[in-house]
């Protein structure tokens, strides 16, 4: 049987300020929800990380290009309108001024 090393244990544990960072992170989760905002796909920079040897800036400046470029904005879109048709939603009719 394998004994725990207590220092291991502890330093596998949350420290105070990441608990801190946890808790301001769901706070502003929980903002942007109740303000009508979606958050169920939140991308992080560990996210490219995970393909990719960077600093943390270089993974958000990836990030910031997959997500603002017309083809990402394009296949939400066109996701947002074929999904909503799917569920019957009745599409609002736009009037040009």
């Amino acid at each position: 049987m394998k004994t725990r090393n207590d220092l291991d244990y502890a330093n596998s544990q949350p420290n105070e300020n990441e608990l801190r960072i946890k808790n301001d992170i769901a706070k502003a989760r929980d903002v942007l929800e109740e303000a009508g905002f979606y958050l169920g796909s939140l991308y992080h920079v560990d996210d490219v990380k995970r393909y990719f040897k960077c600093t943390n800036e270089e993974a958000m400046d990836v990030l910031d290009s997959a997500m603002d470029n017309d083809g990402t904005a394009e296949t939400i879109w066109l996701a947002i309108k074929d999904i909503g048709e799917m569920m019957g939603l009745k599409e609002i009719e736009i009037i040009n001024k």
